[in-house]
């Protein structure tokens, strides 16, 4: 979104007419105008005074979301320590629960490799970073993977911003059966690169913190970017994905995700 649809939307989100804000920040109701059709931008000044005005950060008035330092982590980043102090914690509760018979330890050690083995990568998620230059990627594979988990060097995949050729966001519903099936929809970032390789990247639950703004950096470094269900206007405008995209669905809930 272009500065002057954030400035006209910002002002009618919080109910002022042109001639009302240019009363506020002492210009004209030209100058509004003006900077509303894009025939000239706020002087520094202005801007400031508009952030306070809306209660916004300069970023979140101009690009439309915080600013996002980086690298900027999207999804939850395992970390090795974590998985050992996890593992540690399961195995002293089941000798505690096995009341230290031995005759119980047998079963309680083939829940914990169980739990090592299956559960730990059903709790596992993919994340990716996004850096300076390139997007880095940790990928878990399915089955087996306590040994990844525990790696001290994880192997990790990276996407320079250079070698993108496509870039698309997409939102995509799950289809719903029964009336409380409140299983999360598809929403990722999917790349092509220049080399023919796909990647498909969830965004997760906090897209309106960087989104906006990791969309327009995108596009300064030289990458276009789809957006044709316009997903960056609909969280600008502070609306739930969810329910935009499921409205009028069987066994969709109103929700207050973005």
């Amino acid at each position: 979104m272009r500065l002057q649809e954030m400035l006209k939307q910002q002002r009618l989100q919080n109910h002022y007419t042109q001639a009302q804000l240019a009363q506020k920040l002492f210009v004209s109701t030209q100058a509004v105008s003006k900077w509303e059709r894009g025939q000239t931008v706020p002087t520094i000044d202005n801007l400031l005074a508009l952030s306070d005005l809306y209660n916004l950060s300069l970023d979140e008035l101009v690009q439309g979301s915080p600013f996002f330092k980086k690298p900027y982590v999207v999804g939850h980043r395992y970390r090795r320590s974590h998985v050992l102090a996890l593992m540690a914690g399961w195995l002293l509760l089941s000798i505690l629960l096995s009341g230290f018979d031995f005759k119980n330890w047998s079963i309680l050690t083939m829940v914990l490799i169980f739990a090592a083995g299956y559960l730990l990568p059903i709790l596992t998620k993919d994340y990716w970073i996004i850096e300076q230059d390139r997007i880095v990627v940790r990928h878990y594979a399915h089955g087996w993977i306590f040994k990844k988990l525990l790696e001290k060097d994880p192997h990790l995949k990276t996407i320079p911003y250079q070698t993108m050729a496509q870039v698309t966001i997409k939102y995509q519903t799950r289809e719903r059966i029964r009336p409380f099936d409140f299983g999360s929809d598809s929403f990722k970032l999917l790349i092509v690169t220049t080399s023919g390789q796909h990647w498909a990247l969830d965004f997760g639950s906090q897209v309106r913190d960087f989104l906006p703004q990791f969309v327009t950096y995108l596009q300064r470094q030289g990458v276009s970017v789809n957006d044709d269900d316009h997903i960056v206007d609909l969280l600008l405008r502070g609306e739930s994905l969810y329910n935009h995209f499921n409205a009028g669905k069987v066994g969709a809930t109103k929700s207050s995700r973005g």
